[in-house]
């Protein structure tokens, strides 16, 4: 059986990869002066994979929730595991308020294209860059830590 604080780093990929691709393809889109709340094939595939990736990320924070846990319990600091924490959350809620906001515009059939469209994109592009510190200090954690890998230290 696969121990708990092993399904956190199982999971953390997904949303890396389908927030990723659903922020290059919004882009892409928009670059080629397209409407992201357009029914067609590449604002949904962007659509869909902007909600995978926050499900994901929900489940791998409850996740990462219990392998903090057992990590503090293990005897490592839990200061370096709850800044990786925070950032992620925060991460977590703009990509979640970046779904809510695109759900809305494809229900109310609100177009987002030119400066629209770009704006609409804000959030998700910061979400990028939260998501990019928090996968570094989670690969701190583990490459420099030990974190759930190896013996804590005392």
């Amino acid at each position: 059986m696969i121990p708990i604080t092993e399904i956190h780093p199982m999971l953390v990929h997904f949303p890396i990869v389908l927030w990723i691709s659903a922020e290059t393809i919004a882009v892409v889109i928009l670059l080629r002066d397209g409407d992201l709340s357009a029914r067609q094939q590449w604002p949904t595939v962007a659509f869909y994979s902007l909600l995978a990736g926050t499900a994901f990320a929900f489940i791998a924070a409850l996740f990462g929730d219990i392998a903090l846990d057992q990590a503090v319990a293990a005897g490592f600091a839990a200061g370096p595991m709850e800044i990786h924490e925070t950032v992620a959350v925060i991460t977590l809620s703009i990509f979640a308020l970046h779904a809510v906001l695109r759900i809305l515009a494809i229900w109310r059939r609100y177009p987002l294209t030119g400066i629209r469209g770009w704006l609409s994109e804000v959030p998700g592009l910061v979400g990028i860059a939260g998501l990019l510190v928090t996968a570094y200090l989670g690969g701190e954690l583990v490459y420099h830590m030990g974190v759930n890998v190896a013996a804590a230290v005392h």
